[in-house]
């Protein structure tokens, strides 16, 4: 039986204060995916871990919790140098962003 654990929408609510700015939040994540990806070519780890430093304060602060659980992960993986879970956190953060779905409350 296939795994469609990827296909389950993630619902997240969110306080309708933040509309304005939620969507353009989530599209900067989308951008930090392709800069992940530029900086492992480039063997940055540095830039990696203070990229998942700041996803960790982020992600709470906007009410998504997992990308700050995802940001902790990056940032250890990429103190490590340990360019494998740092290919694995990004694709978490990937398969994160194609699920959630945000409901303002």
């Amino acid at each position: 039986m296939p795994d469609t654990s990827d296909c389950i929408e993630i619902v997240v609510e969110i306080d309708s204060e933040l509309l304005p700015i939620i969507p353009s939040f989530l599209e900067s994540r989308w951008s930090d995916c392709a800069l992940i990806e530029r900086l492992l070519e480039d063997g940055n780890h540095d830039e990696i871990s203070r990229l998942g430093h700041r996803l960790k304060g982020a992600g709470g602060s906007y009410g998504f919790d997992a990308i700050t659980d995802i940001g902790i992960a990056l940032e250890r993986a990429a103190i490590r140098q340990d360019h494998e879970a740092v290919v694995q956190a990004s694709a978490m953060l990937q398969n994160y962003l194609k699920r959630v779905k945000v409901v303002y409350v």
